[in-house]
C-alpha cells in the first residue's frame, strides 16, 4: 500500500515535527546563524565588547549548516539526501521492519539513519542534534543496514528483462560497465567492484576486498565472475566492457583497443562508444561517494560495517533512480580520470594476457566485429 503524503495530515505533521523538528520559533535562527558563518547571536548579545584592536582576524565562515533536523519539506534532499516523498515511502515500505520497542519510533530511526548516511556528522553529534539517546543514532544506522542488506538485496540486481532501459546502451548486446572503485576504511583501503547500467543504476556490487588487490584480482575473487563464467548472469552474445586499464579482454569483458588508433577508424569508434558506456558507472560511484557517510568511512567501527555501508547507499541510489528522485544523482558530464577521486584502476597496463588469463581468439573476432559495426556511431568523446 502506497502511504499517504508526508506532513499532509494534522497527526503525521505534528507527530513528525515533535519527533524531529526543533522549536519552530529557533529555526529561523538557527538558518540565520548558518548564514552568517556559524555566529551564535545569544552569545554576541550576552557579550556585546568588540575585539580588541590587536585582535587576529577571524577564520573564514563556516559552511552553511545542514538543516537537521528539518523542518521543511525542501530540507530533506540536504538533510537525507532524498526528497520528502521518497522519505516518506521509505518510511512506510520500512516501518514494521525498523520498528522496536527499545528504540524511538521507526520514522526517528530512518531520520537518524539516513542523516548519519547524508551527513557522515559523528554519532554523537547526531543524537544532540535530534535529542535522542546518544546510543540511538549508531542503533538506527545499525538497524537500516540489517533491514535493507537481509530483505531487499533485489534491489542490487541485473533486470529480468533484457530489454529493459537499463541496457540501452551505445554498444549492442551490452548489459552493462564494470569498474573497481577504492575506498578508505577502517582498517586500511577498501575496494569495491560495481557493474551500472545506461541509467547508472547499479546491477552488481562485491564490496570488502582489499584496497591493494589489482582490479583483475578483485574481478576474478568475486562472485559475479564465477556466475559469469557459468552462464548465469549473461545470455549468449551478450557481455559488460571494462572501465579502466586493468581488465582483460574476455568473450563477455570488452576493452578498448589498446596503443594509437587510426581516427575515424572502426577501432577508434568503438573505442568512443566504449568510453560512452563506462560513463553512467563512473557517475554511479560518484554518487555513492557524495553521501558523507562514504567519505567518512574510516570512522566506522569495522570493515564489516564499512561494507554494509557501501552496500545500504547503493541500495538506496537505485530506489532513487526508481522513483526518478535524483537528489543524491551525481551531475551527467564528461570528466577526465582525475575527476574519479578514488576510482582508480589498479593494474599493470597489459590488458589481456594479464594475471593469467590468456588471449581468447572469441574475444578478439567479437570485439572486431563490434567495431566494424561502429562505422556510423556518433558516440560522445
Amino acid at each position: 500500500m502506497t502511504p499517504p503524503p508526508l506532513l499532509l495530515t494534522a497527526h503525521s505533521a505534528a507527530a513528525l515535527l515533535l519527533l524531529l523538528g526543533p522549536d519552530p520559533a529557533r529555526a529561523p535562527k538557527r538558518r540565520r546563524r548558518g548564514e552568517a558563518g556559524g555566529s551564535d547571536p545569544d552569545a554576541e548579545a550576552s557579550n556585546p565588547a568588540p575585539a580588541p584592536p590587536e585582535q587576529e582576524p577571524p577564520p573564514p565562515p563556516a559552511p552553511v549548516a545542514l538543516p537537521l533536523p528539518p523542518t521543511s519539506l525542501d530540507h530533506y534532499p540536504l538533510a537525507f539526501r532524498v526528497s520528502a516523498p521518497t522519505f516518506n515511502f521509505l518510511s512506510g515500505l520500512l516501518d514494521p521492519l525498523l520498528s522496536d520497542p527499545s528504540l524511538p519510533p521507526s520514522p526517528v530511526l530512518l531520520a537518524l539513519a539516513l542523516a548519519r548516511l547524508a551527513s557522515g556528522l559523528p554519532y554523537p553529534a547526531l543524537a544532540a542534534r535530534f535529542g535522542v539517546p546518544p546510543s540511538a543514532p549508531r542503533a538506527a544506522s545499525r538497524r537500516l543496514r540489517r533491514v535493507l542488506l537481509a530483505n531487499f538485496r533485489f534491489w542490487l540486481a541485473f533486470p529480468s528483462d533484457p530489454s529493459s532501459g537499463a541496457y540501452s546502451a551505445p554498444l549492442p548486446s551490452c548489459r552493462g560497465a564494470l569498474c573497481c572503485a577504492r575506498f578508505d576504511g577502517p582498517g586500511g583501503p577498501l575496494a569495491a567492484q560495481l557493474v551500472a547500467g545506461a541509467s547508472s543504476r547499479v546491477l552488481s556490487l562485491a564490496a570488502g576486498f582489499r584496497g591493494d588487490r589489482t582490479d583483475i584480482e578483485v574481478l576474478r575473487l568475486s562472485s559475479l565472475y564465477q556466475e559469469v563464467e557459468q552462464g548465469r548472469v549473461l545470455e549468449p552474445g551478450q557481455y559488460l566492457v571494462g572501465d579502466g586499464g586493468g581488465y582483460p579482454l574476455l568473450p563477455w569483458l570488452m576493452v578498448p583497443f589498446r596503443g594509437p588508433v587510426v581516427p575515424g577508424s572502426p577501432e577508434a569508434a568503438f573505442n568512443s562508444a566504449h568510453r560512452a558506456m563506462c560513463r553512467p558507472v563512473r557517475r554511479a560511484v560518484r554518487s555513492l561517494m557524495g553521501w558523507g557517510a562514504i567519505s567518512r568511512l574510516h570512522e566506522e567501527e569495522s570493515p564489516r560495517a564499512a561494507v554494509a555501508c557501501i552496500g545500504t547507499c547503493a541500495m538506496l541510489h537505485n530506489v532513487l533512480l526508481t522513483r526518478e528522485d535524483y537528489s543524491a544523482l551525481a551531475p551527467d558530464e564528461a570528466e577526465a580520470e582525475s575527476d574519479l577521486g578514488e576510482v582508480q584502476s589498479q593494474g599493470d597496463g597489459t590488458g589481456a594476457g594479464s594475471e593469467g588469463f590468456e588471449v581468447d581468439t572469441r574475444a578478439s573476432v567479437l570485439r572486431s566485429a563490434l567495431a566494424a559495426t561502429m562505422r556510423d556511431l556518433r558516440a560522445p568523446d
